[in-house]
């Protein structure tokens, strides 16, 4: 009889796969990780044809979402996605990668860090997290932005944008009437100096494009370090679609193949996490919980800025906010403002209530003091169900809505961040928007750490009904604050691979 193929099988190259991936191999573990993707990527790809596409999907009609989600490469990574998850929405976008390096590919690549008041339900401890923060900063780099060429600290740092600098000196010379607001400079996942195989950001705007330097962080440059160890193998095109335990777990691919491990590690992003988990969890009978962020997206114009010329900068967030709208300590919102004038002047011109013509004249015009707000609120305000076929038992469909009385939480929301908008020089335009459930793409807690009953996991991540079943990504985490969560999912499995590398003995080699 044939052993195990590894001691652990990731499934998943996105953030959290890699992230679980080098604790595991660091400490002699056998690791292979099965990929719905490949080394293909727009990378190689002309500027042109990462821009336009190569069938001009750049020029179909804007469907309303992030301007990040309708670029050539969001469009066919998450095409694939929805043909191939047997995932539909119902008021509900279904948002998932199989790409190599996974939602990393579309991410905003901003930065947020939780505090001990954020975790303190979960059943693990700050100091953990923070030391997997830490791990997770250095290995994939991360820069603030500032009006200065280096931080505080000595740190290098990316210069902002004029109308983000000019926003961010009136935040300090106007301070706000109570601390329920907060204004700082942006951190993102972005290099200011290069790295091996990484170049520096070269300020060129083509951040939503694939970023050919390398600047911006993708999961994928981690799977080419990866690769380098002799306890690392790594297969490509093999999208995983069923689990199933005897001796050991083993994983079967859509084209027939099949890989056993005393261990398997999920990391295939929530929904794509509970579509591999479907035959194992009685998910008809309630549906799972599905925590997601309602966003608001708010367009702002710095009359100051007016027919004033823009700087070179890059098109992620350029600042972060915070606002404090209740007594609960997940009762706060934060977000990001961009300059809109690096952004794709497209998406933003066919929302204008002018023709095509007029809309492009009056854009070039005030584009340079243009920005764009999204707010995110935190995941106790949404109420998204994943629910399974009763005829057929097979598909899944998200069923999204908002908590009881979030209309009335996000229009006072809306009235209070008016005032700060005019404290900080700034009008709000018309055209104020909520994106629909799952536009976020931040999602967690269908199967959270710390629950009890059969949709529960230990502060390991490992399912309770199932041992041996890991999972590291949004799934087990318990709740969702408004923060961007990406950085505390690399960090969680970055933290549970590594009480795996100690916990479990070392196969005799």
């Amino acid at each position: 009889m044939n052993g195990p193929d590894a001691d652990f099988i990731i499934i998943g190259s996105g953030p959290a796969g890699v992230s679980a991936a080098f604790p595991l191999v660091a400490a002699g573990r056998r690791v292979l990780m099965l990929d719905a993707g490949n080394d293909a990527g727009s990378q190689e790809e002309g500027r042109s044809a990462r821009v336009l596409g190569a069938d001009l999907e750049a020029l179909q009609v804007d469907d309303g979402s992030s301007p990040k989600l309708q670029t050539p490469v969001s469009r066919g990574i998450l095409e694939r996605f929805r043909g191939n998850s047997g995932i539909t929405g119902s008021g509900f976008t279904p948002i998932g990668s199989l790409a190599r390096g996974g939602l990393s590919n579309i991410w905003g690549a901003q930065v947020s860090f939780l505090d001990a008041e954020d975790i303190a339900d979960w059943p693990i401890d700050i100091a953990s997290l923070q030391r997997s923060y830490q791990r997770i900063s250095e290995r994939i780099g991360i820069s603030r932005n500032s009006n200065s060429t280096r931080s505080a600290h000595g740190e290098p740092v990316l210069p902002l944008g004029a109308t983000a600098a000019h926003v961010l000196h009136r935040n300090t010379v106007t301070k706000p009437a109570n601390g329920s607001f907060r204004l700082f400079p942006a951190i993102n996942a972005i290099l200011s100096e290069a790295r091996p195989g990484r170049a520096a950001c070269d300020l060129s705007g083509d951040c939503l494009y694939g970023c050919p330097t390398g600047a911006i962080y993708n999961s994928r440059q981690d799977v080419l370090q990866l690769r380098k160890s002799p306890h690392f193998r790594l297969l490509d095109n093999m999208r995983a679609v069923s689990l199933t335990r005897d001796a050991a777990w083993t994983v079967g691919t859509a084209d027939g193949s099949s890989f056993s491990a005393p261990r398997i590690i999920l990391a295939a992003g929530v929904l794509g996490t509970a579509a591999l988990l479907a035959n194992h969890l009685p998910i008809e009978e309630q549906g799972l919980r599905l925590l997601n962020s309602p966003t608001l997206a708010i367009p702002l114009l710095s009359p100051a800025r007016l027919l004033r010329s823009s700087t070179p900068t890059h098109s992620l967030a350029q600042l972060g906010l915070s606002f404090r709208y209740g007594d609960r300590p997940s009762d706060y919102v934060t977000g990001a403002i961009y300059e809109v004038g690096s952004l794709p002047a497209q998406s933003f011109i066919n929302r204008m209530p002018l023709g095509r013509r007029a809309g492009r004249a009056t854009f070039e015009t005030i584009g340079g003091s243009l920005l764009v707000a999204t707010i995110y609120y935190p995941g106790d305000q949404s109420r998204s169900y994943i629910h399974r076929d009763a005829t057929t038992g097979k598909s899944l469909t998200i069923r999204g809505g908002f908590a009881e009385g979030f209309d009335i939480r996000a229009d006072a929301l809306k009235k209070a961040l008016r005032r700060e908008w005019k404290r900080l020089g700034l009008i709000q335009l018309p055209g104020a928007s909520l994106a629909e459930p799952g536009i976020d793409a931040h999602f967690a807690g269908t199967l959270p750490m710390g629950a009890p009953g059969p949709f529960g996991t230990s502060a390991d991540g490992e399912l309770n009904l199932h041992s041996g079943l890991h999972i590291v990504d949004g799934s087990i985490i318990p709740d969702l604050s408004s923060k961007y969560i990406t950085m505390t999912i690399m960090a969680n499995a970055d933290r549970i691979a590594h009480r795996l590398a100690e916990t479990e003995a070392k196969p005799a080699s």
